[in-house]
């Protein structure tokens, strides 16, 4: 009887070693946490960037269909007389990631699509815009 005891006590793990991997499965777990902080921001900021695009083709299909450019993203929204929007995405399609309206500048036939990025405030550094948002290559 105590030949068995003694190999089901070899057998089991101390309370030292559960200590060592649940402090090494805490210290994993920070690395991760603190490697994965900055990515909310990053996505954010690339689907800005795609979305400014969007909007600003949508504003070539309206200036298309109607003979002139959008005064505001409430015409790109509008559904037109087939019910299609030059815009998806109803009123959200206004907002930008960080909640902000996006802002349109239209000189002529040009337009310029522009977010004010995470501080909300247009014409800081962290501006969002069509005209110098540049394509990603395509790798094969």
């Amino acid at each position: 009887m105590k030949k068995e005891m003694r190999i089901a006590a070899r057998s089991a793990f101390t309370l030292v070693e559960l200590l060592v991997v649940v402090a090494i499965l805490g210290i994993l777990a920070t690395m991760a946490v603190v490697g994965l902080a900055d990515k909310p921001d990053a996505a954010r900021e690339k689907t800005c960037a795609s979305s400014v695009q969007a909007i600003k083709h949508a504003a070539v299909v309206y200036d298309t269909e109607h003979g002139r450019m959008p005064k505001s993203m409430d015409d790109l929204i509008k559904e037109n007389s087939n019910g299609v929007a030059a815009l998806d995405g109803g009123e959200g399609a206004k907002y930008d990631p960080w909640g902000n309206e996006y802002k349109l500048e239209i000189k002529g036939k040009k337009i310029i699509v522009i977010s004010a990025g995470a501080d909300g405030e247009f014409g800081s550094g962290d501006d969002i815009r069509s005209d110098t948002v540049k394509r990603q290559k395509k790798e094969d």
